[in-house]
């Protein structure tokens, strides 16, 4: 059966088609359009004015007499099938029974022509007034093809008859030869549509296969420029354009990561990547840009100029399209899996910073544990003093690990909740702690939180405890957006191989070295407010931290 196809036939067959169309169920799903013409020449504007006027949505057979050469409307001109006949009367039986009328001068029509005579001789400038003379000395006779499916036929004759001036003659044909034919160009024609159909399908299933075995090829890609590259080298190789340009988006950030010539259109770009479109063919016509894309995500767009063969644009725009769907199906791929790297590689740090962790704290408390019991007994037995310095640091020692340790935990899980504070502020709180001369200097405001305090007292406890300084300058500096702060003693000082390793993570150093995380979780804690600290030599001797972090602009 035809489904939702259109047949556009001249107004005068009309009830033959329909008695064609009603008893033949494969033709249920026919829509018959009629329009009205002669037996003359038909205009070629016809064809094309009829198919705007009706706004057709599917696939269209036209059967027309004497057709000029018709231009199809480009968006019909894949759904539109013109059937040229010589005359309307070939439809109804073989050319040979009326051969003889033909040689005669006889004037051949059909049933449905005699309907509306007077317009239809009109159309022909055949029609003067009450007089039929001008028909008269062009034909001899009036033969009527006879399908047997009008009523009041004889009187319709013999009324044109007396007005031509010539005899009429009636010639029964009946259904069979139309019914047949009809049938035959019908079925030819959903054949032709089947069959394009299928070259279609073929060809889109050549163009998936394609697009499987591409993905294929970078599938095992992890690296997603390299995989944006290999995508490139394909379209360049399917269309061989003089540039493209593949333009990668990521959180809405745009990026150009492969080009062949500095030519970018950025505007058709933008206006792309901003409509629902798929795609945008440049006002040249000879390019077109697309979008590698998920259901849910724009990844990039791929722009392709000028083509080795713009008159192909439409199928490398299709062929295209199924490329860039395989391109964003390996992109998004490739995104997910270096997603699960880097977080599985968070997973192993974590894993064993918490490992280290609990080494330091089975480790290092215990010692110090058993150090303040040791003293203990010996204070009771001696009565000595000294043994209560010496629980009193170890003490200290173990508390001053288990603030370390927090402090680890909380840059290991990545709380930030960050406020203003001023850097001088927390220097006065950290100083009143030590027993030294210090000097303070400037002020800045910073975005941080409590653990700034701590980065400053674990770099003057190290100067003084272990660097044995006795004095410490601290300079307080704002300069445009960074706020810099010196921390400089008089100290013995870091030696150049110590430098390179003070801030690893377990390194320690000199004999008053503790768990080597001191220094660790200052680099951490500062890296986790977009800063950096560095250390450096200070003449004559000591050593000097310099903390760089991004100021806080009051404004805003």
């Amino acid at each position: 059966m035809v489904h939702d196809n259109y047949l556009v036939t001249p107004e005068c067959i009309r009830r033959e088609v329909e008695y064609v169309l009603t008893r033949d169920i494969q033709f249920k799903g026919i829509k018959p359009v009629y329009f009205s013409s002669s037996q003359d020449v038909l205009k070629s504007e016809i064809i094309p004015d009829i198919i705007r006027a009706q706004k057709f949505d599917n696939d269209i057979l036209f059967l027309c007499d004497k057709c000029q050469e018709v231009s199809i409307p480009e968006e019909y001109s894949g759904s539109v099938k013109v059937h040229k006949i010589e005359h309307i009367y070939d439809l109804f039986t073989e050319n040979w029974n009326l051969q003889e009328y033909e040689y005669t001068g006889s004037f051949i029509i059909v049933p449905g022509w005699l309907e509306n005579w007077q317009d239809n001789l009109k159309s022909i400038d055949q029609y003067k007034g009450n007089s039929g003379t001008l028909f008269s000395e062009t034909y001899s006779s009036i033969l009527i093809v006879d399908t047997g499916v009008h009523s009041n036929l004889i009187a319709r004759a013999e009324e044109f008859s007396e007005f031509a001036g010539i005899p009429f003659k009636i010639l029964n044909v009946g259904m069979e030869h139309f019914s047949l034919l009809f049938e035959n160009l019908v079925l030819r024609w959903n054949y032709e549509k089947k069959q394009n159909q299928l070259k279609r399908c073929n060809k889109k299933a050549a163009s998936y296969a394609m697009s499987i075995d591409f993905i294929k090829t970078i599938a095992d890609i992890t690296d997603e420029s390299v995989a944006i590259e290999s995508i490139c080298k394909l379209f360049s190789i399917m269309f061989a354009p003089k540039n493209i340009v593949y333009h990668s988006f990521n959180e809405d950030q745009m990026e150009v990561k492969y080009c062949k010539s500095p030519e970018i259109e950025q505007g058709a770009i933008m206006k792309l990547k901003d409509s629902a479109s798929s795609y945008i063919v440049f006002d040249t016509e000879d390019g077109f840009a697309i979008k590698v894309s998920t259901a849910d995500d724009l990844l990039g767009i791929i722009e392709i100029q000028g083509v080795a063969f713009p008159e192909h644009l439409d199928e490398y725009i299709s062929i295209g399209y199924d490329l860039a769907k395989g391109s964003g199906l390996a992109i998004s791929n490739i995104r997910r899996y270096n997603e699960v790297f880097i977080s599985r590689e968070e997973q192993v740090k974590l894993a064993e910073m918490l490992r280290v962790t609990n080494r330091i704290l089975r480790h290092d408390i215990a010692n110090d544990l058993n150090i303040i019991t040791m003293a203990l007994n010996l204070f009771e037995e001696q009565g000595d003093e000294k043994y209560l310095s010496m629980i009193k640091n170890a003490a200290y020692k173990g508390a001053s690990l288990i603030e370390n340790v927090k402090e680890l935990d909380q840059v290991s899980t990545g709380e930030m909740q960050l406020e203003l504070l001023a850097v001088k502020s927390l220097v006065d709180g950290v100083i009143s702690k030590h027993t030294a001369e210090f000097n303070v200097t400037g002020d800045c405001i910073v975005m941080a939180d409590k653990a700034l305090s701590s980065v400053l007292d674990n770099i003057i406890s190290n100067a003084l405890i272990h660097g044995n300084a006795s004095k410490v300058d601290i300079e307080i500096m704002s300069h445009n957006d960074t706020c810099e702060i010196s921390i400089v003693d008089n100290g013995t000082g870091i030696s150049d191989e110590v430098k390179s390793r003070v801030f690893d993570e377990g390194y320690k150093y000199g004999k008053s070295g503790n768990t080597g995380f001191g220094l660790y979780i200052v680099r951490k804690t500062v890296e986790r407010y977009d800063g950096t600290v560095r250390v450096e030599d200070n003449k004559p001797t000591g050593a000097k931290f310099v903390i760089e972090l991004n100021a806080a602009r009051m404004d805003n």
